[in-house]
């Protein structure tokens, strides 16, 4: 079963996508960045979905795009997933331009969640075969 990692600050979406993957992949929620990629470095999983406005990047001096290219310098096979405001299209245009594999936008819903992850997983999948 895929293993998948969210990181997102704001309680609903957070559960909303939680409740919308369970049944179907292993999610598993972090606290924080340093949770986040402890978690990805042990528990190897498939894709990301990260919260484009976590506090974190913000008060470290870190964007979400730097961690992004972290994340992806070190394990290019995982697709990160960014979660966006719906009204923040500049950093909608950076996100799918510059490191995101896909964006899901805010008031996320069952219907989106699931199109997205199968998608990116759907498509890491034909990359390996």
């Amino acid at each position: 079963m895929n293993r998948i990692i969210i990181l997102d600050e704001e309680l609903e979406s957070q559960m909303r996508m939680y409740l919308a993957l369970c049944s179907r992949y292993r999610v598993e929620i972090a606290e924080d960045e340093a949770t986040l990629m402890r978690m990805i470095r042990r528990k190897n999983p498939k894709l990301i979905l990260l919260d484009a406005n976590y506090s974190g990047f913000n008060n470290n001096g870190k964007s979400v795009h730097k961690t992004i290219q972290k994340i992806k310098k070190k394990y290019s096979t995982l697709k990160v997933v960014t979660i966006l405001d719906r009204d923040d299209m500049e950093l909608h245009r950076t996100a799918t331009q510059e490191a995101s594999d896909a964006v899901l936008l805010r008031p996320v819903d069952e219907i989106n969640v699931l199109k997205r992850v199968r998608e990116q997983l759907s498509n890491a999948a034909l990359a390996v075969n």
